[in-house]
Order: C-alpha cells, then sequence, then structure tokens
C-alpha cells in the first residue's frame, strides 16, 4: 500500500483501534455541539420545514442525531485509507446482487441514482468491490483544498472512477455499448431552479435535479435506485428498479420515482439524511 505523505495525520488516525476513534468524534462532537457546527440554522430550519408539527424538543433531537451521523461518516469513511478489500466487503451487505447481474446482460450504461444518505461515502468508495463492471461517480468539482483531496483520494482507493458533470454526457457515448455503472447522488439543489423539475417532495413543492432523466430518455438507459443505510458496523446496501429502458417512460416520471423512494427513506429515519444542503432557499 502507497501511502502518501501529505495524508499522513489521517493514516495515524485510520490506525487507530475503531473504539478509540469513535470515542475521539463523540468527545468532538460533545466539545463542538453546544457551541458551534457545521450549517447548524440551515439544519434546523430544513428539518422545521419537513416536520412542522414536530415539537421543538423533538427538532433538536433530529438535528443532534443528525450530527452524530455526520461525524458516522468521518468514522466510516478514514479507515478506508488503509483497510483491503476484504475488510471493507465484510463491513458492507449487497442485498440483491442479482438485479446489477441482469442488468449487465444488457451491455449498457446503468445510472444509479441516489442521495445522501447513510454512510453514502463508503458505499460509493466500495461499491467496485462488489460490481465486475467499471463504477463511475458523477460530481461536481469544487475549488481544490486539502481535506477535498483527501476525499477523493479515499474514493478512488477500490477502483471507483471519478468523473465531472462537465464530462459525463461524452463519457456516456463513449461507453454506450458496454456495462458501465454510474453513481449520481441527486438531492442537491439545483443552480438553477426554474429549469428543474419540480415535484412534491417531503411535503413542499421543490425543484430537482433533472440530469439522471434527461440522459436516461436520451440514451435509453436503465436506472437503479441506491438505498444506502448505516446499520452500526456495517452498511446496507440495496438496489431497486426505477425503469429498464429510460425512453419507454413518461415525463417526470424517472425523477417523480426517485423523490418518493427518498422521501420514504427520510420519513422512515430523518436523522440519516443530510440536512446541511440549503435545500428550500426559495420558501421562508
Amino acid at each position: 500500500m502507497k501511502i502518501s505523505a501529505k495524508y499522513l495525520p489521517f493514516y495515524l488516525l485510520a490506525s487507530i483501534p475503531r473504539p478509540i476513534l469513535h470515542g475521539l468524534l463523540n468527545l468532538l462532537f460533545i466539545l463542538l455541539y453546544p457551541i458551534i457546527f457545521y450549517r447548524k440554522k440551515v439544519v434546523k430550519d430544513n428539518i422545521q420545514k419537513v416536520f412542522p408539527n414536530h415539537t421543538s424538543k423533538k427538532i433538536k433531537e433530529i438535528q443532534k442525531a443528525f450530527y452524530r451521523q455526520f461525524l458516522k461518516n468521518f468514522e466510516d469513511i478514514i479507515p478506508l485509507l488503509i483497510k483491503n478489500k476484504k475488510a471493507v466487503s465484510k463491513s458492507i451487505v449487497v442485498e440483491n446482487n442479482d438485479l446489477l447481474n441482469e442488468l449487465t446482460l444488457l451491455n449498457r450504461p446503468v445510472i444509479i441514482v441516489t442521495a445522501h444518505y447513510g454512510s453514502w461515502e463508503k458505499a460509493f468508495s466500495a461499491l467496485p468491490i462488489f460490481i465486475n463492471k467499471p463504477v463511475g461517480l458523477v460530481y461536481t468539482p469544487v475549488k481544490s483544498n486539502y481535506f477535498g483531496d483527501l476525499l477523493l483520494h479515499i474514493r478512488t482507493r477500490f477502483g471507483l472512477n471519478l468523473i465531472t458533470r462537465y464530462i459525463f454526457k461524452d463519457h456516456i457515448v463513449a461507453h454506450l455499448n458496454q456495462s458501465y455503472f454510474y453513481i449520481m447522488p441527486s438531492d442537491q439543489r439545483p443552480v438553477n431552479p426554474n429549469k428543474s423539475f419540480w415535484t412534491l417532495f417531503l411535503g413542499i413543492e421543490t425543484p430537482l435535479l433533472f440530469g439522471v432523466e434527461k440522459n436516461a430518455v436520451q440514451y435509453n438507459l436503465p436506472v437503479l435506485y441506491l438505498h444506502v443505510t448505516d446499520m452500526g458496523h456495517q452498511c446496507h446496501v440495496n438496489f431497486s428498479l426505477i425503469c429498464k429502458y429510460g425512453k419507454e417512460t413518461e415525463h417526470g416520471f424517472i425523477t417523480k420515482k426517485y423523490a418518493e423512494r427518498l422521501e420514504k427513506q427520510i420519513v422512515d429515519d430523518p436523522t440519516q439524511w443530510l440536512w446541511s444542503h440549503r435545500r428550500w432557499k426559495e420558501i421562508v
């Protein structure tokens, strides 16, 4: 294993026994949560919008549990710096690999639409271990910084390809006649809500990214929903089919189905979704 000196502090953290790492992050939470935490007001406002009938106490409970889950993601991904494929595969349960195998027989790209939910970073990084075909994560590059570069380094350790959204369409065209799985997290707020698909999501009229549906229809691709759940020491991954042939769907079908499945996850356990997105800027 090649170790980058640039990330030596995190390699040292990764080598700490998991219970001790958990204790350190828990201490960090106890010290920082009452004072300051990432986008604390945004998180609270979003939860209140989605659950207007919840008491203040219940809102605080969800908010606090969300931040614990937020730190848990770091606890999950830091060890990926030094873990081998066998160790990682033991910590992830893929519940229906048969569906993936069936779609590989089409010899076409497959879009995996998903969200920032549960142990998403761990699941994205490890999927190439379980899929015997190329896997790419479609993402929006941000200005290079130490932690961003560290995350990219971790994501690629097990064979995940990183594909910026600016070259995504060209990438699909170049792989139209082969099995290639594209992971597309789609729960971010669109840059331009006026050019987005609006639908009811969590009881609120919400602009949603339309790229998954647009590409699935244009190139007649299958779309899977990736359901990721953090189960403590294990991450459970489940795939469900939204459509097999994008061109056979009605306008809005794919995006609505995605919204419905993500909504069910959030309602079942709101603590695992990334509430810090500025999701509903237009709503006071």
